[in-house]
């Protein structure tokens, strides 16, 4: 049976008061006719909120009423800290939203390259606008620069990655990264989605950000929803060169939300919360590590809030299995990875659930 620390579960279970079972138990409850379900197809953060966040949430409740008419303060906040100008930092409800709106609004003048598999919902959105996305397979797991550049056309008209990529986890190695961007952005503007930037280590060392020094048309996108733990109250920023942020803004139809605005500007770069929570995610990782080596699952290591496990099986069949005993996993319809899920990391309780359901479908399901 896998275990947390006791010294993790104790530094936790203020926030989250998970109930924990035993395997036994955990039978009987998934195999009920209500199950308790265990959202692993999300890859949020657990954790909740900082403390001073919670605080601030509570003491901006007499601002419901109002709209957010100036919301500066945050933004040059994260201008101070990124050795940016005010300028060039936006805010957005989450950073999907900035992730949608750019990608349809640039995209529509050519097609967009991104890499497969990846996040792809703003993608999604474009398609559904009539906007071509040509996708570029990995490279050992890998998003594969060369590649990308070799598919670059006439017609291109920006470049999604993300880093570390969602769902495999790997990361692009930063020098590469810059000398891609240094010489592709010139031409073509180029996004890079660090949605899962702070579980790096030395994670300030590891962005693209500071070539916005350097004028290159790059978009980095950041939120608030997976290690700050706030995805239920939308908000995100990005950095970009003004021109960029101005577009952003006019494509824009709503302000930031009271309480999401108040719990980003208390916990922006609280480094005690920070480490907290990242400790904490790393500790879910290592238990899904664990499961699937129990279990003789290949996995990827991974630097984002999840685990991208190759079941040896048909990944819906297992997801729809999974899903039966109450356990919802994540699958990408890629054809290089059609035995492959996501876990993300989530409770204590929620990957108890997993080990028990994971391990008696596969005693009970042929490769």
């Amino acid at each position: 049976m896998v275990h947390l620390n006791r010294r993790k579960i104790l530094q936790v279970a203020s926030i989250m008061g998970p109930t924990f079972l035993g395997n036994k138990e955990l039978n009987a409850q998934l195999s009920c006719d209500r199950p308790i379900r265990a959202r692993l197809n999300v890859t949020e953060n657990p954790f909740g909120p900082s403390l001073n966040a919670r605080q601030a949430i509570a003491a901006c409740i007499s601002k419901a009423p109002y709209y957010i008419e100036d919301e500066s303060e945050l933004r040059v906040k994260i201008a101070q800290y990124e050795h940016l100008k005010v300028e060039q930092v936006g805010l957005s409800n989450g950073s999907l939203d900035t992730l949608s709106l750019l990608s349809a609004d640039i995209g529509r003048n050519g097609t967009i390259i991104a890499p497969s598999p990846t996040y792809s919902t703003h993608l999604s959105y474009a398609q559904r606008r009539g906007i071509t996305v040509d996708f570029i397979p990995l490279k050992n797991h890998k998003i594969d620069l060369e590649s990308i550049k070799s598919a670059i056309t006439s017609q291109t008209a920006l470049i999604y990655l993300c880093n570390p990529n969602n769902p495999t986890g790997t990361v692009l190695d930063i020098s590469e990264l810059f000398s891609f961007c240094m010489e592709i952005s010139t031409k073509i503007p180029i996004i890079i989605d660090e949605a899962y930037y702070e579980l790096l280590s030395n994670f300030s060392q590891k962005t693209v950000a500071p070539l916005l020094n350097k004028n290159a048309d790059i978009i980095v996108t950041r939120t608030f929803s997976k290690v700050y733990g706030l995805a239920g109250l939308r908000i995100g920023y990005c950095l970009a060169q003004p021109q960029r942020i101005k577009q952003l803004y006019s494509l824009t139809t709503t302000s930031r939300n009271q309480a999401g605005y108040a719990a980003a500007q208390a916990c922006f770069r609280d480094s005690n919360y920070l480490q907290g929570a990242v400790n904490y995610l790393n500790s879910c990782r290592n238990i899904i590590y664990k499961i699937c080596r129990n279990n003789r699952l290949p996995y990827l290591p991974s630097e984002g809030t999840f685990v991208y496990i190759n079941t040896l099986r048909p990944a819906q069949k297992m997801k729809d299995a999974l899903m039966s005993q109450g356990v919802d996993v994540r699958i990408f319809n890629d054809p290089n990875y059609l035995n492959w899920i996501r876990v993300g990391t989530a409770t204590p309780q929620e990957l108890k659930f997993f080990e028990v359901a994971i391990s008696n479908i596969i005693s009970n399901t042929t490769k």
